[in-house]
């Protein structure tokens, strides 16, 4: 089945985006925590340089992604400091004549290397060929802050909705806790932290929400 053009959304500069990756025929992804972790170590060697993390949830057949694009002068700065065996004909260009389009083309193909390096090293691993990740990747533009604020909940509550913990609490791969210790390994915690007013506000959102959407069951989304 084609994907929805609502799921292939242009990336520009300086918005959030909710990203999902799903593997083939619902394929393991991971077979324990070191390979997740390896996981989120690719997405921040050929993503952090153009866009930040503002919330994951790894799950074993599909992970979901809330993203900030930097905007053009921070994305020129970091382009810059790679070096040339990092770079690509699309970033050189770009270095040359920065555009949205040439910076929505990096965004895409820096998403696509992501994937697949981490397929490469998976499959050698287990000795398996083949795609691993359903192609196109998904991409949702986040239209506005209470847009934010629900794809950030539905993150982390991704488990809880696939009935895999009791409570969403129990899940260990979503960066919930990361926000609140405000470790910026991955994420840009301070930020989502703001965004929410604070820490307090952050986890009294988080329980009424999940609490109100799961207690009546009517917590949805298309992404799945």
């Amino acid at each position: 089945m084609p994907t929805p053009e609502g799921f292939k959304a242009p990336f520009r500069y300086n918005q959030h985006y909710h990203v999902l990756f799903r593997s083939i025929d619902g394929v393991p992804l991971f077979k324990n925590d070191k390979e997740r972790m390896f996981f989120l170590q690719k997405w921040n060697r050929f993503i952090s340089m153009i866009a930040e993390l503002w919330a994951y949830c790894l799950l074993d057949n599909h992970t979901h992604f809330i993203i900030k694009t930097k905007i053009e002068e921070e994305v020129l700065t970091r382009l810059r400091q790679l070096n040339p065996e990092q770079t690509t004909k699309a970033i050189d260009g770009y270095l040359k004549t920065p555009s949205e389009e040439i910076f929505r083309s990096i965004m895409e193909r820096q998403v696509n290397s992501f994937l697949v390096s981490y397929t490469n090293t998976y499959n050698n691993y287990i000795q398996r060929k083949g795609g691993l990740f359903q192609q196109p990747f998904r991409r949702l533009f986040i239209s506005d802050e209470a847009h934010l604020q629900q794809a950030i909940i539905y993150t982390h509550a991704n488990a809880q909705k696939h009935g895999l913990v009791t409570h969403f609490s129990e899940h260990r791969w979503h960066s919930y806790y990361s926000i609140l210790n405000h470790d910026t390994d991955f994420i840009n915690a301070a930020a989502v932290l703001e965004f929410f007013g604070g820490k307090h506000n952050f986890e009294q959102v988080h329980k009424q929400q999940i609490d109100y959407f799961y207690g009546q069951k009517q917590f949805y989304s298309s992404f799945e």
